[in-house]
């Protein structure tokens, strides 16, 4: 990151992470790759935890739903063209409006991402949405939306009116409809835009393939909600909350949760073990036992305050209000870097492959997991 901060890097430690588990688990990738006549021949088996093989643009768009007079202004991450490797990343200053730069100031997160370079030549590119928490910022998880950049896919993340750090305007009841169109809306967008000789996004989104959609808080469960709505998402990755599984939802669906979570509570996250009981397609659980809310974003890197005693710093048991020290939410990135690359290479591109990733614990030191393929 370049500007006022003084970053540190923080991000993407697999050797440290991942070395009881990955190292033979991606050669074991590698061999079924090269034996298995049901993969895609046109898509590379990738090793999901480390960086991917594009560079990793990011532009902004801002789409209008004039139907409901909303203004989505939408960060855009993709793979970029070779060219733009070693160039400069985007500061975190320049996500911001000019007058709330500041905000960045004191962040430490090392971003990668080069602001409004070409895209690669490989594609069209799967599509994956990002939602953010209530009260968060469509930015808030540039390490997992330029992860899965840099492994082929355009991943979409808006602001969602009303429910942001800078605007609290919306009620709960009315943002459990709106943030779900939301994100539908994104998905149309992107497709028309793609669609349009004349747009700067022509020709970007592979529409042969289905879409994908993750997201924080308020954002997973508008990750359930999008899933039981829009019959074009086939993934579903919410962290840290979740919704009710109607009649017609089949995404195959990974839910990550925090024992220690102060901001959701015990309640709801026996609601997200619940889910996982009742989910009808491939499903899979990830919970961390030492983990908070904001583990699953990058807040405890903003130097804002965000998140203290919830997932950064120390905190209190729920279960004995003894004192304890937070899982390196790091950590928890590299496993959400590495399973969403593992589940939408899976159920967006048909790399069965990542199957072995998906059955396996990758972190089994920080995390308990549960997995069903079915």
């Amino acid at each position: 990151m370049t500007g006022t901060a003084n970053p540190t890097t923080l991000r993407r430690r697999p050797a440290r992470l991942f070395v009881a588990a990955l190292p033979a688990l991606f050669l074991a990738l590698q061999l079924a790759a090269c034996g298995d006549s049901n993969s895609l021949p046109a898509v590379a088996v990738a090793d999901p935890a480390a960086p991917g093989p594009y560079p990793v643009g990011v532009s902004r768009v801002i789409l209008f739903d004039a139907a409901r007079g909303r203004t989505l202004q939408t960060e855009v991450w993709y793979p970029a063209d070779e060219s733009a490797r070693g160039l400069p990343p985007a500061p975190a200053q320049s996500y911001l409006p000019p007058e709330l730069a500041f905000l960045a100031d004191n962040a430490t997160i090392q971003l990668v991402a080069v602001r409004d370079v070409p895209i690669a030549s490989g594609g069209p590119f799967p599509l994956v949405a990002f939602s953010h928490g209530s009260g968060g910022i469509r930015f808030q998880n540039p390490f997992q939306c330029e992860h899965l950049a840099s492994h082929g896919y355009v991943v979409a993340a808006p602001d969602h009116q009303g429910n942001t750090y800078f605007d609290a305007s919306e009620s709960i009841p009315a943002l459990r409809i709106d943030r779900p169109l939301d994100i539908r809306f994104v998905f149309d967008e992107m497709t028309r835009l793609s669609q349009d000789p004349s747009s700067a996004f022509a020709g970007w989104i592979d529409l042969s393939r289905p879409f994908g959609v993750t997201g924080h808080s308020f954002g997973a469960y508008t990750s359930v909600e999008v899933a039981n709505q829009d019959p074009r998402v086939a993934a579903s990755l919410p962290m840290a909350l979740t919704g009710v599984i109607g009649p017609d939802y089949t995404a195959a669906t990974m839910l990550l949760l925090a024992t220690e979570d102060k901001t959701i509570g015990e309640d709801a996250n026996q609601e997200i073990r619940d889910t996982y009981d009742v989910l009808p397609g491939p499903r899979f659980l990830g919970e961390f036992p030492d983990g908070g809310h904001y583990s699953f974003s990058f807040a405890c890197y903003l130097g804002l305050g965000i998140g203290n005693r919830d997932g950064c710093g120390e905190g209190k048991r729920f279960a004995d209000g003894s004192t304890f020290t937070f899982v390196e939410s790091t950590l928890v990135w590299d496993v959400v870097d590495t399973y969403s690359i593992a589940l939408f290479g899976r159920y967006l591109k048909g790399i069965r492959e990542y199957d072995a990733v998906l059955a396996t614990n990758v972190a089994p030191g920080i995390m308990d997991w549960q997995a069903d393929l079915r």
